[in-house]
């Protein structure tokens, strides 16, 4: 399988989902549509031949491409 290299956006994208945000979330931290998530991770999915995003965590966890970063403590209101 050839080296599979995320872009800052890709990486950026799955770290902010990984921590929990949903797409319009994500979306709105990076400045982008929510469409642009959806075709961000779409590029993804091709690329590493897989289905959905559960295949999709999967394969980055196991090409150890994706960096989960420790959940934030919430503050209480």
């Amino acid at each position: 399988m050839p080296k599979i290299v995320l872009s800052t956006r890709e990486r950026q994208l799955v770290a902010l989902l990984a921590q929990g945000h949903t797409d319009v979330s994500a979306a709105e931290i990076l400045n982008i549509s929510p469409r642009s998530v959806t075709n961000i991770l779409r590029s993804l999915m091709d690329r590493l031949a897989v289905e959905n995003r559960f295949q999709l965590g999967l394969a980055l966890g196991f090409l150890r491409k994706a960096h989960v970063p420790t959940p934030t403590p919430q503050k209480e209101f």
